[in-house]
């Protein structure tokens, strides 16, 4: 069982549908949501902007979790116990690099694996996917400032993502080429929109469009 939210960005004013369903993924009346920052957020600042979408959709236990400076390993187990965990954005090297550092790879897996929600936006819906290369493409591409050379992630799902899509074709031939160079899928999604895995199925909400390079008809050998 594979439940999984893949947004591009947090926004207050997005998809009505979309905030129902995520809303409805939850069989608990009061769910609870742990988060953790892609780096240490010490004003809470990006983690205010998240729990104040969460209560929002009537869901106001969110508790924050740092495995940067604040980590503290003998509480952070319990984020385990949480309905759902939410990866933040932010660079995407550096927050696979802190799930390396942790130890949390696997262990996200296997909460993923019995039954946890994991939602991620931007940054954190890349971790799901096999590969996190596709951060360091593009014009936006995240710097690599860690030096990452491990760029397989929680392999959660067999494509790709691409955030922040501008909506524009050009931004989409870029990312075909980018499909047929490491044969592989890749959802481009616009902010306001995203994904829900349930299970096999893939829902896609709002601006979001599906590039595969089998779909061209020719595939280099």
């Amino acid at each position: 069982m594979t439940t999984l939210v893949l947004l591009s960005d947090l926004v207050f004013e997005s998809n009505d549908k979309l905030d129902q369903r995520i809303r409805s993924l939850f069989n608990s009346e009061h769910p609870s949501i742990g988060y953790i920052p892609s780096c240490s957020d010490p004003e809470r600042k990006y983690f205010e902007h998240t729990r104040r979408y969460y209560n929002q959709i009537g869901i106001d236990n969110i508790q924050y979790f740092d495995l940067d400076l604040e980590y503290e390993e003998r509480t952070f187990g319990s984020i385990f116990e949480c309905d759902a965990i939410h990866l933040s954005g932010g660079n995407t090297f550096y927050f696979q690099s802190l799930l390396q550092k942790r130890n949390m790879v696997g262990l996200l897996r296997s909460y993923v694996k019995s039954g946890g929600i994991l939602i991620g936006v931007s940054a954190g819906s890349i971790l799901t996917t096999p590969t996190i290369e596709i951060a360091g493409y593009g014009e936006d591409a995240d710097e690599n400032e860690v030096g990452l050379n491990d760029m397989k992630a929680l392999e959660l799902v067999d494509f790709e993502f691409a955030p922040h899509w501008d909506g524009s074709e050009d931004t989409l031939d870029s990312l075909r080429e980018y499909s047929r160079v490491n044969r592989t899928a890749v959802y481009a999604c616009q902010d306001g929109g995203g994904l829900v895995i349930d299970c096999a199925s893939v829902e896609l909400y709002g601006n979001v469009r599906l590039i595969d390079y089998r779909e061209s008809g020719s595939v280099d050998d």
